[in-house]
Parts: C-alpha cells; sequence; structure tokens
C-alpha cells in the first residue's frame, strides 16, 4: 500500500540500516516512475522501499570505501526550497504536486545524501534475499 504518511517513513529503523542497492526503474515513462533501494534493517531483515510516483531525484554518491554502505538517518519533508521547485516545475504542464513529499536518505560510510521526490513509498519483502 503506498504511503505519504511522513511519521511512518522517518520511524522506519533507518539508522545503522544498510543500504545494499538503489534502483531507478523508467520501464514504464510517466506511468511507474520509481526509485527502489534495498535495505538490511539493524535485524538483520531485508526489505525494498519504494518511491512511487517520482518527479525528481538528487543523489550525492560517494565511492571507494571497503565498507557497507551504513545508513546514518533518513527523514522525509513536505516543505523546502528543493521541493517547492520541483512542484514549480511541474505546475505550469498542469500537474498538482501538492502532496509532493522529499525523502532523504544519508550515509554514514561515504557521507553520500539521496533524496527523491515522490508522491509516496511501500515497504515490501525483498524476494531476492
Amino acid at each position: 500500500m503506498i504511503q505519504n504518511d511522513k511519521t511512518a517513513f522517518d520511524e522506519l529503523p533507518w539508522h545503522d540500516s544498510t543500504l545494499l542497492s538503489v534502483e531507478i526503474d523508467r520501464a514504464r515513462p510517466g506511468e511507474r516512475d520509481e526509485v527502489v533501494i534495498r535495505v538490511e534493517w539493524p535485524d538483520e531483515s531485508r526489505q525494498l522501499v519504494r518511491f512511487r510516483e517520482c518527479y525528481a531525484a538528487t543523489m550525492e554518491l560517494n565511492f571507494g570505501v571497503a565498507a557497507p554502505e551504513s545508513i546514518l538517518e533518513a527523514n522525509s519533508s513536505t516543505e523546502g526550497a528543493e521541493l517547492l521547485a520541483v512542484r514549480e516545475k511541474w505546475a505550469p504542464l498542469g500537474v498538482d504536486l501538492s502532496g509532493l513529499m522529499c525523502f532523504e536518505v544519508i550515509t554514514n560510510s561515504t557521507a553520500s545524501r539521496m533524496r527523491v521526490y515522490a508522491l509516496g513509498f511501500e515497504v515490501e519483502a525483498d524476494r531476492a534475499s
């Protein structure tokens, strides 16, 4: 079930989880634009966090560190300059993005930062594990 609840995202056990992979799905452009991250939680269970109805993403990723990519923190917001800029970009096309959220993940190992601008997210089983 797609969620756009700030609390539901923010309260996931992000700290000391491990970011295993990031996938951008544009197989059906405009119909299903998604960013999917694969996470191993502190209890060693693995799940996918699927950001649905994405309108933008920024990723400042650093590589070269020989260590698992642990997550420092993750949070979501419904306001901010970057979020406003995405909404304003789509407004002339008649797209109402009043429900758009910014989902941010910050890592420990490489000090990477990922922001996904989407209408919601889902947490689902990782069938690959």
